[in-house]
């Protein structure tokens, strides 16, 4: 459905009726926020002036209307006078043919709108005289890298985002790009200095959708991003990831189709689909992650540590709960999480070194997932489940094959807990010489009603430290 939140305000101010009943279904969903159902492009509520683009421009370019739409290259311009309500509107051509080149300079954002009225950017088709509809299904990219783009290439040369945002602008709203070749710089970059941090607040990202990434969302070590929203986008061919955090805050990112498709750049680009340094209170779900693979020996190297993984989270992070995320094909971890008081929920994992990796010394939960068929690595074992410190394991089903482990005690740091491991209820299944335990250092596995091989067992495994 063709979306002009500028025509409906006009509309209200003549009918008095600020919703035609054709649009009412519309309305529903875009009073939250976002537009999100039937792959429709996503918009928030109305905004007070609407400027719309083409990658050459037509008529006029007041941007009225497409038949006088401004040149894509004056966007940045543009965006220097946002205020709250500004929307722009960036069409193309629903034949294809007229992709704009992402490395012909950056384009930078540093308004911020309103809780009530956020600025918004919005690509996607032509549409009528002034409307604009997703570009849905496959179709070509309406943002391309021109120079060509490359694994081989990647990261030899230095370059920048196409969007920067910058000066903490808050309250913006994001969705509709297509694009294909992006730097690991990101296509778009929360931009802060570390001796002038900025907060960027109330983002929405939405309906993008990726092919040849270096990374999509990426941040600079002064910017703090808090009540961020980042839904409905797939990424295939990735090679650093899709979105790096250095602090997150009360936020949710979910319904994303994250594929690395085996990229491997070499060791110092090494992939995480998704990365948060620090930060807390924040929500992943309904996220499948696949095929993050770096492998040291594809390089012609002597065999080393095989990386690549789905969902990270460092020690700075806290209160990140995953809900419905699905990884497979990982070289090392799907979900890596070194944060304090994780959760994982309803998840499952198959074909990673590891499942999940739970590294703090608090309340951690895994809860009601399938973890199967761990991959091992030269002399490292894959397992279901790596715990270095504590861990409560629920109604969840492991499955590990010959020469894995289905739970896998990780020594930890000089100072700290041993690892503690509580299964209760679920099941393990082990086939061919997999072992049900490992560690390599002092830890506890307890299980408590846990079905291993079909046959209900309560059993405590006490490993020693290893003597030197």
């Amino acid at each position: 459905m063709p979306i002009n939140p500028q025509r409906r305000r006009e509309a209200a101010l003549t009918s008095g009726d600020l919703f035609p009943a054709s649009r009412r279904q519309v309305l529903a969903t875009m009073l939250a926020g976002v537009l999100l159902s039937g792959g429709r492009a996503a918009v928030a509520a109305m905004p007070s002036s609407t400027k719309l683009f083409t990658p050459r421009g037509a008529g006029d370019q007041d941007g009225r209307d497409w038949q006088n739409a401004m040149d894509l290259k004056s966007l940045s311009k543009a965006l220097s006078a946002a205020e709250p309500g500004s929307a722009f509107m960036i069409g193309f051509d629903p034949g294809g043919g007229d992709s704009f080149p992402l490395d012909a300079g950056q384009v930078r954002l540093a308004a911020s709108g309103s809780p009530d009225d956020p600025i918004q950017v919005q690509a996607g088709l032509i549409s009528g005289a002034d409307d604009l509809a997703a570009a849905r299904g496959e179709g070509p990219a309406l943002f391309r890298n021109s120079r060509g783009w490359s694994l081989a290439s990647f990261g030899k040369r230095k370059a920048s985002c196409y969007l920067a945002i910058t000066d903490g602008a808050s309250h913006i709203r994001l969705s509709g790009f297509r694009v294909d070749g992006t730097p690991g710089d990101g296509f778009v970059k929360f931009r802060a200095k570390q001796d002038k941090p900025q907060t960027f607040e109330d983002i929405v990202i939405s309906g993008i959708d990726a092919t040849n990434v270096g990374r999509i969302v990426e941040t600079d070590k002064g910017a703090t991003l808090r009540n961020v929203t980042i839904e409905d986008c797939r990424a295939i061919g990735i090679v650093r990831g899709f979105a790096r955090f250095r602090t997150l805050n009360d936020s949710i990112l979910r319904k994303l189709e994250l594929d690395a498709d085996h990229m491997d750049a070499g060791g110092s680009n090494v992939c995480q689909l998704i990365a948060l340094s620090a930060g807390a209170n924040v929500v992943l779900e309904d996220i499948v992650l696949r095929n993050a693979v770096n492998d040291p020996r594809t390089g012609g190297k002597k065999e080393g540590y095989v990386q690549g993984d789905g969902i990270v989270c460092e020690r700075g992070t806290k209160n990140v709960t995953l809900r419905r995320c699905h990884g497979s094909g990982m070289g090392d971890a799907a979900f890596d999480l070194k944060t304090t008081d994780a959760v994982i929920e309803d998840s499952s994992t198959d074909s990673c070194k590891y499942g999940a990796r739970i590294w703090s010394d608090s309340n951690n939960i895994i809860r009601r997932c399938d973890f199967r068929n761990p991959k091992s690595s030269g002399k490292i074992k894959g397992a279901c489940i790596e715990a270095s410190g504590r861990l409560e394991v629920i109604d969840t089903k492991l499955q590990a094959g010959p020469g894995a482990v289905a739970i896998k005690l990780q020594q930890p740091k000089k100072g700290t807990a041993d690892p503690v491991v509580h299964v209760r209820g679920g099941s393990i299944q082990l086939d061919g010489d997999a072992e049900l335990a490992l560690a390599n250092g002092a830890g506890v596995v307890e299980l408590h009603q846990v079905a291993v091989n079909g046959v209900t067992t309560d059993h405590r495994y006490v490993f020693e430290k290893k003597k030197k």
